[in-house]
């Protein structure tokens, strides 16, 4: 059976924001751990949730950080389909930016109640870590989380994830901005067929 997914990267961000004046060291800062969505995020994730019900999406998967469920909540409030937060859809690199760093799951399961957690299995972030992620271990995440997806029974499912993620998930590739690329949309579905 082939899957539809729409890859969904989360809206922007507070270290989105600071990254037009700090740079990359807004991804490393005690103040945007788990960033959240800032009000421009918010809109853009009202503005998507204005068309994605004509997709008929069968499931949601997210990340466990802050802003991909702020932005999964706001897109689907008015559907009634199942959302399950995934630890492996995190943004790259799991470790060195404090952006990627995410609550506690007990915490995320009080803001959160209608979002199933039952996926994410220890209460702290054992992912993360000061040193950075390798690019091998990225690909290691994208393989089971290819498999885990085709092993459910569902034919149309949202992934509400990460720019980095997302790129090296459907082209091998991560875009950066100040590598001079245009990064993945904020809120846009993107299609893939798994």
């Amino acid at each position: 059976m082939s899957q539809l997914l729409y890859l969904i990267r989360h809206g922007y961000s507070l270290h989105n924001e600071l990254f037009k004046t700090m740079g990359v060291q807004a991804f490393r800062i005690p103040e945007v751990i788990d960033s959240p969505l800032i009000e421009e995020g918010k809109q853009q994730a009202e503005e998507l949730s204005k068309v994605i019900h004509e997709k008929e999406i069968d499931l949601v998967l997210v990340s466990p950080l802050v802003r991909t469920l702020e932005t999964a909540n706001i897109i689907f409030k008015d559907i009634n389909i199942p959302i399950k937060c995934i630890e492996m859809i995190r943004e790259y690199p799991m470790g060195e930016d404090t952006c990627n760093q995410r609550k506690d799951k007990n915490e995320l399961v009080k803001l959160y109640p209608h979002i199933d957690f039952s996926e994410i299995k220890e209460d702290k972030d054992i992912y993360w870590k000061p040193e950075r992620e390798s690019i091998e271990n990225l690909e290691k995440r994208i393989d089971l989380v290819k498999e885990y997806i085709k092993q459910l029974d569902y034919k149309k499912i949202a992934i509400v994830s990460h720019n980095s993620f997302m790129g090296q998930f459907k082209d091998k590739y991560i875009s950066y901005t100040e590598n001079g690329d245009e990064e993945l949309k904020h809120c846009y579905p993107y299609l893939l067929t798994l």
